[in-house]
């Protein structure tokens, strides 16, 4: 590790905790102040006669609606940058009546729409150069159930060199990031995307090494109707290395995502977005640790009154092991500790357990490259244990990329069933193609190979379980390049098919209030 990451990539283990609680203050109360109005609404739901404790029964139904938005296509793409989006066929609800995908740019300089009108069709906005808007995919009907979409973009030289990609998430109100700084030569930036036609308004909270970032600056910010919002780090948390992002909308609901970019002198040390972060969990586990020489850098935060104890185990191809001095931890409550883990993965494919005794949140930043080279960045995250299907799309095509799949399978032995859907055109319908079966051993890691054998820009990945047993993914795409390799990848969601909605009746023991 070259002297320049010092700072960044290795923490110490010094207690730094300042009690810096306003933000949480103010946060923990709206949470009271909404969880007294649910209570008094049940409350006028009951006088009017409608049971509000229902009874156990819970109704599972397709989804009707997916809107997915894609935050900034073109960013750092001077060679190509790509939004790709699939409806994933097989999911159930797709053979009920009718539906449709509509893919919009939102308020920019250019605009561009597709769309999407059968399971197993495929689409693309491409950038070529040009930054797009931020994208929006909407899915209504049959065609709901399984979308999905992606955004990919490659730079191969320059100051803005890297290759970088994000899955464009579902539109919410709650997203939790671990990674991020705002030291010299580093730029992070929280992009905040509505899709409505209503304004957002959405409070940050940052979590640093010593405590919650005291940034009035990150509270109360506007987004308007079908705009975006960029949020530089440096200006709410500055000389700040490492952070834990808590975005909340108020009001309204939106996409959020982070990027990070640093350089070193004129020189670009990697480009990418930061995955979003499950929500803190007493169980996290951190999938998509690649192979490769350079430092892996283990980010916690514990958001909360309490200080956090923490142990770690590793999967590996070869099993699981606790190691031996990166076994457990003390994470002071409402901060972030990052920590070196390159001598426990030495350049393997790993997933990390983390357990604790509070809530945490965890991320990685990975660099790629022998000492004093500096290749590309890419980022894992706290990720989804996997009982269902998961897809992504975009998985580019070309001679010197290879895209790799790393399974895990934290519990007992999974089986998968990994199938492709090659791009063949706008709107055109795709059949799998390449099906095979994949069994990965309880505890451990499969790193995978995956290649396309037809012509094709870009193809989707279809993973199935076959058995009860759950099972985490990530991917890594990795284009080998005499100017150093470029890199990109993260873990994988659910795929989104279904929701249960819980039977509501009239009870006719209340009486009716006039």
């Amino acid at each position: 590790m070259t002297d320049e990451f010092n700072e960044e990539s290795i923490d110490t283990f010094e207690d730094r905790h300042v009690q810096e609680r306003r933000v949480a203050s103010s946060f923990y109360l709206r949470i009271a102040v909404i969880s007294i109005a649910l209570i008094v609404g049940l409350g006028v739901v009951g006088q009017l006669g409608i049971n509000a404790v229902t009874d156990a029964s819970v109704q599972t139904e397709p989804i009707q609606s997916s809107v997915l938005l894609c935050p900034e296509p073109g960013v750092g793409a001077q060679a190509g940058s790509r939004m790709t989006a699939a409806v994933v066929p097989g999911q159930p609800g797709q053979d009920q009546g009718n539906g449709q995908v509509v893919v919009t740019t939102l308020t920019g300089k250019v605009s561009d729409k597709a769309k999407l009108t059968a399971p197993g069709a495929q689409t693309e906005i491409a950038g070529r150069g040009r930054k797009l808007p931020p994208i929006s995919v909407v899915g209504t009907g049959s065609l709901a159930p399984g979308l999905i979409a992606n955004q990919w973009s490659r730079d191969p030289r320059g100051q803005g060199r890297g290759m970088a990609s994000t899955p464009c998430d579902y539109a919410g109100s709650d997203f939790w990031f671990v990674g991020g700084g705002a030291v010299a030569g580093r730029q992070t930036r929280v992009v905040l995307v509505n899709p409505d036609a209503f304004a957002a308004v959405i409070d940050l909270v940052i979590y640093g090494p010593n405590g919650i970032i005291d940034a009035p600056g990150g509270r109360g910010l506007v987004v308007d109707p079908k705009k975006r919002l960029y949020v530089p780090l440096d200006a709410l948390a500055p000389g700040v290395p490492t952070t834990a992002i808590h975005v909340i909308a108020r009001t309204g609901r939106i996409g959020a995502s982070v990027d990070d970019d640093q350089m070193s002198g004129l020189k670009s040390v990697g480009t990418e977005w930061v995955p979003r972060a499950v929500a803190p969990a007493k169980t996290v586990y951190v999938p998509g640790v690649f192979p490769g020489k350079g430092v892996r850098v283990l980010a916690i935060a514990a958001p909360g009154v309490s200080d956090a104890q923490v142990k770690i185990r590793v999967m590996t191809k070869d099993g699981t092991f606790q190691p031996a001095e990166r076994d457990h931890f003390t994470v002071p409550n409402d901060s972030v500790m990052s920590l070196d883990m390159s001598s426990v993965t030495q350049g393997q494919p790993a997933t990390l357990e983390l357990t604790s005794d509070v809530p945490i949140v965890a991320g990685m930043r990975q660099f790629f490259g022998s000492k004093r080279v500096q290749n590309d960045t890419a980022y894992s995250a706290g990720a989804q244990v996997l009982t269902a299907a998961a897809a992504e799309s975009g998985m580019p095509v070309q001679g010197a990329t290879r895209v790799y799949l790393a399974l895990t399978a934290p519990k007992g032995e999974a089986k998968v069933q990994i199938a492709l859907l090659p791009y063949l055109g706008k709107d055109v319908v795709s059949s799998p193609v390449q099906v095979q079966e994949i069994t990965v051993p309880a505890g451990a890691v499969k790193w995978l190979p995956v290649t396309l054998e037809q012509k094709a820009a870009w193809f989707t990945i279809v993973v199935t379980p076959r058995n009860d047993q759950p099972y985490l993914i990530a991917h890594q795409v990795r284009e080998r390049s005499s100017y150093g390799d470029l890199v990109t990848g993260y873990p994988w969601q659910a795929l989104h098919t279904e929701v249960q909605v819980p039977s509501a009746h009239e009870d006719p023991g209340l009486p009716v209030r006039k």
